[in-house]
Protein backbone atom coordinates (compact mmCIF):
# COMPACT_ATOMS: atom_id res chain seq x y z
CA UNK A 1 0.00 0.00 0.00
CA UNK A 2 1.21 3.35 -1.15
CA UNK A 3 1.29 5.26 2.83
CA UNK A 4 1.84 8.91 1.10
CA UNK A 5 -1.66 9.99 -0.10
CA UNK A 6 -2.11 11.60 -3.51
CA UNK A 7 -4.05 14.66 -4.18
CA UNK A 8 -7.55 14.23 -5.50
CA UNK A 9 -10.83 12.40 -5.27
CA UNK A 10 -9.62 8.73 -6.37
CA UNK A 11 -7.07 8.00 -3.73
CA UNK A 12 -10.26 8.74 -1.19
CA UNK A 13 -12.25 5.92 -3.12
CA UNK A 14 -9.30 4.08 -3.71
CA UNK A 15 -8.84 3.56 0.33
CA UNK A 16 -12.75 2.97 0.72
CA UNK A 17 -12.23 -0.38 -0.80
CA UNK A 18 -8.72 -1.26 0.59
CA UNK A 19 -8.45 0.49 4.04
CA UNK A 20 -10.83 -2.54 5.31
CA UNK A 21 -7.64 -5.18 3.55
CA UNK A 22 -4.48 -3.67 4.29
CA UNK A 23 -4.27 -1.40 7.53
CA UNK A 24 -0.92 0.30 7.71
CA UNK A 25 1.04 -1.47 10.43
CA UNK A 26 1.92 0.51 13.70
CA UNK A 27 5.41 0.77 13.01
CA UNK A 28 5.17 2.58 9.63
CA UNK A 29 2.65 5.03 10.68
CA UNK A 30 4.68 5.50 13.60
CA UNK A 31 7.96 6.18 12.02
CA UNK A 32 5.73 8.29 9.37
CA UNK A 33 4.54 10.46 12.11
CA UNK A 34 8.10 10.77 13.67
CA UNK A 35 9.31 11.90 10.08
CA UNK A 36 6.48 14.63 9.85
CA UNK A 37 7.07 15.67 13.12
CA UNK A 38 10.92 16.67 13.16
CA UNK A 39 10.50 17.83 9.60
CA UNK A 40 8.01 20.53 10.77
CA UNK A 41 9.24 21.09 14.31
CA UNK A 42 6.69 20.15 15.87
CA UNK A 43 3.29 17.38 16.58
CA UNK A 44 -0.08 17.86 17.43
CA UNK A 45 -2.37 14.90 17.82
CA UNK A 46 -6.26 15.12 17.59
CA UNK A 47 -7.50 11.30 18.60
CA UNK A 48 -10.92 10.51 19.54
CA UNK A 49 -11.46 8.24 22.59
CA UNK A 50 -14.03 5.63 22.18
CA UNK A 51 -13.26 3.06 19.28
CA UNK A 52 -9.64 5.16 19.23
CA UNK A 53 -7.38 5.28 22.60
CA UNK A 54 -10.44 3.06 24.25
CA UNK A 55 -12.36 0.02 22.97
CA UNK A 56 -15.88 0.39 22.55
CA UNK A 57 -18.04 -0.91 25.48
CA UNK A 58 -22.08 -2.03 25.97
CA UNK A 59 -22.28 0.66 28.47
CA UNK A 60 -20.00 4.39 28.19
CA UNK A 61 -19.26 4.54 31.71
CA UNK A 62 -17.11 1.36 31.45
CA UNK A 63 -15.07 2.74 28.98
CA UNK A 64 -11.28 2.50 29.74
CA UNK A 65 -8.37 3.37 27.68
CA UNK A 66 -6.11 1.23 26.80
CA UNK A 67 -2.68 1.21 28.61
CA UNK A 68 -0.43 1.64 26.31
CA UNK A 69 -2.53 4.59 24.76
CA UNK A 70 -2.79 6.20 28.27
CA UNK A 71 0.84 6.06 28.99
CA UNK A 72 1.34 7.83 25.43
CA UNK A 73 -1.02 10.24 26.12
CA UNK A 74 0.57 10.79 29.47
CA UNK A 75 3.73 11.95 27.74
CA UNK A 76 1.79 13.79 25.11
CA UNK A 77 0.11 15.91 27.96
CA UNK A 78 3.17 16.05 30.62
CA UNK A 79 4.31 19.15 31.78
CA UNK A 80 7.24 20.38 29.31
CA UNK A 81 5.59 19.04 26.40
CA UNK A 82 4.78 21.64 24.29
CA UNK A 83 8.18 23.20 24.58
CA UNK A 84 10.13 20.16 23.30
CA UNK A 85 11.15 19.31 27.24
CA UNK A 86 12.96 15.65 26.96
CA UNK A 87 11.56 15.39 23.57
CA UNK A 88 13.19 16.03 19.77
CA UNK A 89 10.50 18.90 19.26
CA UNK A 90 7.39 19.94 20.95
CA UNK A 91 4.14 17.46 21.22
CA UNK A 92 0.96 18.07 22.02
CA UNK A 93 -1.99 16.17 22.46
CA UNK A 94 -6.05 17.09 22.28
CA UNK A 95 -8.89 14.46 23.10
CA UNK A 96 -11.68 15.17 20.65
CA UNK A 97 -14.66 13.43 22.17
CA UNK A 98 -18.05 13.02 22.01
CA UNK A 99 -17.99 12.65 25.74
CA UNK A 100 -18.09 15.66 28.71
CA UNK A 101 -14.56 16.61 28.22
CA UNK A 102 -13.57 16.11 32.20
CA UNK A 103 -14.98 12.86 31.96
CA UNK A 104 -12.26 11.80 29.50
CA UNK A 105 -9.59 14.25 31.19
CA UNK A 106 -10.15 11.95 33.96
CA UNK A 107 -10.44 8.43 32.58
CA UNK A 108 -6.79 9.20 30.79
CA UNK A 109 -5.32 11.13 33.68
CA UNK A 110 -4.64 13.31 31.22
CA UNK A 111 -1.45 15.71 31.87
CA UNK A 112 -1.17 19.64 32.65
CA UNK A 113 -0.49 20.62 28.98
CA UNK A 114 -3.56 18.25 27.37
CA UNK A 115 -6.59 19.06 26.57
CA UNK A 116 -10.03 17.60 25.73
CA UNK A 117 -12.92 19.09 23.69
CA UNK A 118 -16.11 17.42 24.58
CA UNK A 119 -19.59 17.19 23.52
CA UNK A 120 -18.09 17.15 19.61
CA UNK A 121 -16.39 20.81 20.08
CA UNK A 122 -19.15 21.76 22.54
CA UNK A 123 -17.04 22.76 25.34
CA UNK A 124 -13.45 22.26 26.32
CA UNK A 125 -11.35 21.13 29.68
CA UNK A 126 -7.93 22.58 29.77
CA UNK A 127 -5.66 23.15 33.22
CA UNK A 128 -8.31 21.78 35.28
CA UNK A 129 -11.19 23.81 33.99
CA UNK A 130 -14.62 23.15 31.37
CA UNK A 131 -15.41 26.00 29.62
CA UNK A 132 -18.50 26.05 27.24
CA UNK A 133 -18.40 27.58 23.72
CA UNK A 134 -20.55 30.58 23.10
CA UNK A 135 -24.24 30.05 22.82
CA UNK A 136 -24.10 26.82 24.50
CA UNK A 137 -25.71 27.90 27.31
CA UNK A 138 -28.94 29.03 26.77
CA UNK A 139 -30.17 25.93 24.97
CA UNK A 140 -29.57 23.55 28.22
CA UNK A 141 -32.61 24.14 29.52
CA UNK A 142 -34.36 22.78 26.43
CA UNK A 143 -31.55 19.74 26.69
CA UNK A 144 -33.28 18.92 30.27
CA UNK A 145 -36.89 19.13 28.88
CA UNK A 146 -35.85 16.69 25.70
CA UNK A 147 -34.06 14.25 28.13
CA UNK A 148 -37.11 13.90 29.99
CA UNK A 149 -39.17 13.16 27.16
CA UNK A 150 -36.79 10.86 26.26
CA UNK A 151 -37.00 9.56 29.79
CA UNK A 152 -40.99 9.10 29.39
CA UNK A 153 -40.73 7.31 26.36
CA UNK A 154 -38.45 4.61 27.21
CA UNK A 155 -40.65 4.23 30.74
CA UNK A 156 -43.81 3.75 28.26
CA UNK A 157 -41.71 0.53 26.64
CA UNK A 158 -40.75 2.82 23.51
CA UNK A 159 -37.69 1.16 22.71
CA UNK A 160 -37.19 -1.50 25.47
CA UNK A 161 -33.62 -2.19 26.99
CA UNK A 162 -32.57 1.27 25.19
CA UNK A 163 -30.21 3.68 27.38
CA UNK A 164 -29.63 7.19 27.98
CA UNK A 165 -26.17 8.67 28.88
CA UNK A 166 -26.64 12.52 29.88
CA UNK A 167 -23.83 14.53 28.93
CA UNK A 168 -23.50 18.21 29.86
CA UNK A 169 -24.74 19.56 26.16
CA UNK A 170 -26.27 16.44 25.08
CA UNK A 171 -28.37 12.78 25.55
CA UNK A 172 -27.27 9.99 23.65
CA UNK A 173 -29.70 7.06 23.23
CA UNK A 174 -28.12 3.75 22.73
CA UNK A 175 -29.10 0.89 21.19
CA UNK A 176 -25.73 -1.57 21.23
CA UNK A 177 -27.03 -4.76 22.54
CA UNK A 178 -30.42 -4.52 21.53
CA UNK A 179 -31.39 -8.29 19.63
CA UNK A 180 -33.95 -5.63 17.33
CA UNK A 181 -33.12 -5.12 13.78
CA UNK A 182 -34.82 -1.96 13.73
CA UNK A 183 -33.76 -0.07 17.28
CA UNK A 184 -31.16 1.92 15.31
CA UNK A 185 -34.31 3.27 12.88
CA UNK A 186 -36.78 3.73 15.65
CA UNK A 187 -33.76 5.45 17.94
CA UNK A 188 -33.21 8.16 15.58
CA UNK A 189 -37.48 8.30 14.74
CA UNK A 190 -37.70 9.08 18.51
CA UNK A 191 -34.58 11.12 19.31
CA UNK A 192 -35.56 13.10 16.39
CA UNK A 193 -39.20 13.36 17.04
CA UNK A 194 -37.79 15.34 20.42
CA UNK A 195 -35.10 17.15 18.82
CA UNK A 196 -37.81 18.55 16.68
CA UNK A 197 -40.01 20.15 19.35
CA UNK A 198 -37.42 21.86 21.48
CA UNK A 199 -35.30 22.73 18.27
CA UNK A 200 -32.21 20.78 19.22
CA UNK A 201 -29.79 18.94 16.87
CA UNK A 202 -29.61 15.38 16.33
CA UNK A 203 -26.38 13.18 15.96
CA UNK A 204 -26.07 9.72 14.54
CA UNK A 205 -22.99 7.47 16.14
CA UNK A 206 -22.35 3.95 16.10
CA UNK A 207 -25.37 2.19 17.44
CA UNK A 208 -26.20 5.00 19.05
CA UNK A 209 -28.79 8.68 18.20
CA UNK A 210 -27.90 11.94 19.98
CA UNK A 211 -30.22 15.18 20.59
CA UNK A 212 -27.75 17.99 21.07
CA UNK A 213 -27.67 21.56 21.83
CA UNK A 214 -28.04 23.24 18.02
CA UNK A 215 -24.77 25.43 18.30
CA UNK A 216 -23.29 25.00 15.15
CA UNK A 217 -19.57 23.17 15.97
CA UNK A 218 -17.98 19.81 15.47
CA UNK A 219 -15.06 17.82 15.83
CA UNK A 220 -13.33 19.67 12.88
CA UNK A 221 -13.42 23.29 14.00
CA UNK A 222 -12.46 22.13 17.84
CA UNK A 223 -9.50 21.00 16.16
CA UNK A 224 -8.97 23.63 13.82
CA UNK A 225 -9.06 25.71 17.17
CA UNK A 226 -6.76 24.05 18.85
CA UNK A 227 -4.06 23.96 15.89
CA UNK A 228 -4.54 27.89 15.71
CA UNK A 229 -3.93 28.34 19.56
CA UNK A 230 0.45 28.05 18.24
CA UNK A 231 0.32 24.72 16.32
CA UNK A 232 -0.42 26.26 12.99
CA UNK A 233 3.40 25.17 11.50
CA UNK A 234 3.81 21.35 13.18
CA UNK A 235 2.49 18.59 12.23
CA UNK A 236 -0.94 17.44 12.79
CA UNK A 237 -1.99 14.13 13.52
CA UNK A 238 -5.89 13.13 13.60
CA UNK A 239 -7.44 10.37 14.32
CA UNK A 240 -10.79 8.53 14.56
CA UNK A 241 -13.57 5.83 14.10
CA UNK A 242 -17.04 7.30 13.50
CA UNK A 243 -18.77 9.69 11.32
CA UNK A 244 -18.25 12.54 14.00
CA UNK A 245 -14.46 11.83 13.28
CA UNK A 246 -14.76 12.70 9.59
CA UNK A 247 -14.56 16.98 10.35
CA UNK A 248 -11.47 16.45 12.05
CA UNK A 249 -9.90 13.97 9.63
CA UNK A 250 -10.39 16.25 7.29
CA UNK A 251 -8.30 19.48 9.06
CA UNK A 252 -5.61 16.79 8.86
CA UNK A 253 -5.93 16.63 5.05
CA UNK A 254 -6.65 19.78 4.41
CA UNK A 255 -3.46 20.46 6.22
CA UNK A 256 -1.52 19.34 3.21
CA UNK A 257 1.77 17.17 3.61
CA UNK A 258 2.45 18.46 7.40
CA UNK A 259 -1.66 16.69 8.21
CA UNK A 260 -1.68 13.02 8.68
CA UNK A 261 -5.77 11.68 9.06
CA UNK A 262 -5.94 7.89 10.52
CA UNK A 263 -8.67 5.38 10.28
CA UNK A 264 -9.03 3.14 13.45
CA UNK A 265 -11.07 0.79 11.54
CA UNK A 266 -13.66 -1.91 13.11
CA UNK A 267 -16.25 -3.89 11.46
CA UNK A 268 -18.89 -0.68 12.09
CA UNK A 269 -16.54 2.09 11.02
CA UNK A 270 -18.56 4.28 8.52
CA UNK A 271 -16.96 4.06 4.87
CA UNK A 272 -16.64 7.33 4.72
CA UNK A 273 -14.02 7.76 7.94
CA UNK A 274 -12.01 4.83 5.73
CA UNK A 275 -12.59 7.28 2.73
CA UNK A 276 -11.22 10.61 3.99
CA UNK A 277 -8.16 9.14 5.82
CA UNK A 278 -4.56 8.17 4.34
CA UNK A 279 -4.10 5.06 6.88
CA UNK A 280 -6.08 3.07 8.20
CA UNK A 281 -4.94 0.68 11.78
CA UNK A 282 -6.70 -2.07 12.79
CA UNK A 283 -8.64 -1.06 15.98
CA UNK A 284 -7.44 0.57 19.01
CA UNK A 285 -4.89 -1.85 19.83
CA UNK A 286 -2.79 -0.89 17.18
CA UNK A 287 -3.55 2.78 17.28
CA UNK A 288 -2.06 2.09 20.85
CA UNK A 289 0.75 0.70 19.79
CA UNK A 290 1.41 2.96 16.66
CA UNK A 291 1.31 5.99 19.67
CA UNK A 292 3.96 3.90 21.93
CA UNK A 293 6.28 3.85 18.84
CA UNK A 294 5.55 7.53 18.50
CA UNK A 295 6.83 8.35 21.63
CA UNK A 296 9.24 5.66 21.43
CA UNK A 297 10.60 7.59 18.12
CA UNK A 298 10.73 11.47 19.99
CA UNK A 299 11.55 11.09 23.33
CA UNK A 300 14.90 11.98 23.60
CA UNK A 301 17.26 9.43 26.04
CA UNK A 302 16.12 10.10 29.90
CA UNK A 303 13.17 12.36 28.67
Amino acid sequence: MDHRPAAGPPRAHRLTTMARVRPTPPDLLAAELVRGALDAGGLLVCTDFDGSLAPIVHRPEEARPLPRAAAAAAWLSRSGAREGVGAHCPVGLAVVTGRDSDDVARRLHLGPEGVASGNLGLERWSGGRVELEDGVEEWLPALAAATGDLEMALGQDRLPGARLERKRCATVLHTRGLGSPGADAEAMRLVGEVARTYGLAVTAGKRAAEVRVPVARDKGSAAADIRAAGWETSALCAAGDDGGDVPMLRVAVEAGPRGTAVAIADTEAPEEVLAVAAHTVDGPWAWAEALELLVEGLRRRGG
